[in-house]
């Protein structure tokens, strides 16, 4: 960090790890996806050990709110890792989503932040009706990994689960005002993934991913061309990680149906993400 408060970016990496893999099923953590996040944990604090790093800020979401165990993998972590995530509220979780777009200048200011993660979407924004103008964060049960292991079952999707899912997902948008003011930025893989599929990326570029627009119609297409698509032609497509091929369609119509909800006719893409709120929060004092 300078001086001046600002800094520069040494790393920017992640993994998809399915945490929230089955707690609709069984309410406890899958073995399978507690290893590869655990792996990818030890990673991260190696890589961080090489670049000499003094502090870690690491946080758990969702799927640590929901399972049963959570409590032994925070144990596990500890053990393997040297670190133990902090597992934080909807309520912060939102917040930290909202200032990771406040504080970036590539962003709109007057913005209504969505998030899909693999077992919910929230939802910020600032609620012009309140005299100081709250920050106001509805969260649904709406996550690309939850809904996909719900309605999508066929190889491609038949008409019928899509049918089901967008119903699912229109249902729970009715929580939703379809009159918010302001632009809509939406953060998170499955945004990021989106618009590396729209740019045919061969490799990830976070500068020309990061700032992006879609408009609805991009979208609708982008949805479309998932929906007619087996899962081993997914895994071909440019842009798309192999390990998202399967929840990607879930997360872009909960996306796609929010836009029509809002009336919204373009999206904004950050690539940055909750982590760069929880930076700002923990490091540079932001609130």
């Amino acid at each position: 960090m300078t001086a001046q408060g600002a800094f520069e970016v040494v790393f920017d990496g992640g993994a998809t790890t399915r945490l929230g893999r089955g707690l609709l099923r069984g309410g406890k953590l899958d073995p399978q996806s507690v290893h590869a996040s655990i792996e990818a944990l030890k990673g991260f604090v190696s890589l961080c050990e090489e670049e000499g790093v003094q502090e870690i800020a690491c946080v758990g979401t969702n799927a640590l709110r929901m399972a049963g165990d959570a409590d032994h993998f925070i144990h596990q972590v500890r053990k393997e890792c040297g670190i133990a995530p902090r597992v934080i509220d909807e309520k912060e979780e939102a917040m930290l989503s909202y200032l990771s777009v406040q504080k970036d200048p590539r962003m709109p200011q007057d913005a209504v932040v969505m998030d899909v993660g693999g077992g919910s979407t929230e939802y910020i924004f600032r609620d012009e009706g309140s005299p100081s103008h709250q920050i106001q964060t509805i969260s649904l049960p709406l996550g690309a990994v939850s809904l996909t292991e719900k309605f999508l079952h066929a190889d491609p999707p038949s008409h019928d689960e899509c049918l089901k899912l967008r119903k699912e997902i229109e249902k729970a948008l009715h929580r939703i005002p379809p009159t918010l003011e302001g632009e809509l930025v939406e953060i998170g893989g499955t945004a990021v993934t989106l618009s590396a599929m729209h740019l045919g990326l061969d490799e990830f570029d976070q500068d020309k991913v990061h700032a992006l627009h879609l408009t609805i119609g991009e979208l609708r297409d982008q949805v479309q061309t998932l929906q007619e698509t087996d899962l081993e032609a997914r895994r071909e497509i440019k842009g798309l990680p192999p390990g998202r091929a399967d929840i990607i369609l879930a997360g872009a119509m909960i996306i796609l149906c929010s836009m029509e909800r809002m009336k919204k006719e373009a999206i904004h893409i950050s690539s940055h993400g909750l982590r760069y709120g929880l930076f700002y929060q923990e490091f540079m004092g932001a609130e």
